[in-house]
C-alpha cells in the first residue's frame, strides 16, 4: 500500500503549472496559423495567378524503367520517356503529325536494336532542355508529342521478322497516315505491335 500511495503523490501535477500552459495554448495557434500562411501563402498565390502547371496536365508517359549511358552519364528512365527526348528533337522541324508518327516507330525500333546489342544510346533533350528550347510553345509541343508517342505505343519495323537499325530517311510521300508513309519509304519493313 505505501508504493501505491507514493506513486500517486509522485504523479500528481499541481494546478498552477497547467494554467501557465493554457495561457500559452492560443499563443500558438496564432504562431501556427501564421506560420502556415507565410510557408504556403507564394504557393496559393501561384497557383491562382498562373494555374496549375502544365506539367501536371501532360499524359503520363510509362514503360520498363532501363538504365542508359548517354553524355551525362547513366540515367534510369522509362522507355517512352526516354522516346519523348529522342522525338522532341525532330518536333517543329516542319514535319507532318503523321511524318512524326513514322518518325515515332522508327525510332522506337532504333531503341529496341540498341538495347538489344548493347549500343551506346542517342544523347536525348530532356525535360528542362525540352522547356528551354521550346519556350511558351513547350506545353503544347510537350502535350503532342507524348499524345504521339501514346498513339503508337509498341509498334516497331521489323525487317525479315528481325529487328534491325533503320536509317532515317526524308519521307518521299505525304501518305494520310503514318502506316503508308512508312510502306512507301520503308517497304522491306513490316509494322509490328510488339505489346
Amino acid at each position: 500500500m505505501n508504493f501505491y500511495k507514493m506513486r500517486k503523490l509522485t504523479f500528481q501535477i499541481p494546478k498552477k503549472k497547467f494554467e501557465i500552459i493554457k495561457k500559452m495554448i492560443p499563443v500558438l495557434k496564432i504562431t501556427g496559423v501564421i506560420f502556415c500562411v507565410v510557408l504556403f501563402l507564394p504557393y496559393i498565390i501561384t497557383v491562382f495567378v498562373r494555374g496549375i502547371d502544365e506539367a501536371e496536365k501532360l499524359p503520363v508517359l510509362t514503360g520498363p524503367v532501363i538504365t542508359i549511358l548517354t553524355e551525362k552519364g547513366t540515367q534510369s528512365i522509362p522507355t517512352d520517356e526516354y522516346l519523348c527526348g529522342l522525338l522532341a528533337q525532330y518536333y517543329d522541324k516542319g514535319y507532318t503529325r503523321e511524318e512524326l508518327k513514322a518518325i515515332c516507330i522508327i525510332l522506337r525500333s532504333n531503341f529496341l536494336y540498341n538495347l538489344e546489342a548493347n549500343k551506346n544510346f542517342y544523347d536525348i533533350w530532356s525535360y528542362q532542355e525540352r522547356r528551354e528550347n521550346w519556350g511558351q510553345n513547350f506545353p503544347t509541343y510537350e502535350r503532342e508529342v507524348r499524345n504521339i508517342i501514346s498513339e503508337t505505343a509498341g509498334k516497331i519495323l521489323l525487317k525479315n521478322g528481325k529487328i534491325e537499325e533503320i536509317t532515317m530517311c526524308e519521307f518521299s510521300h505525304d501518305g494520310s497516315d503514318c502506316e503508308s508513309i512508312l510502306q512507301t519509304n520503308y517497304a522491306d519493313y513490316a509494322i509490328y505491335q510488339y505489346f
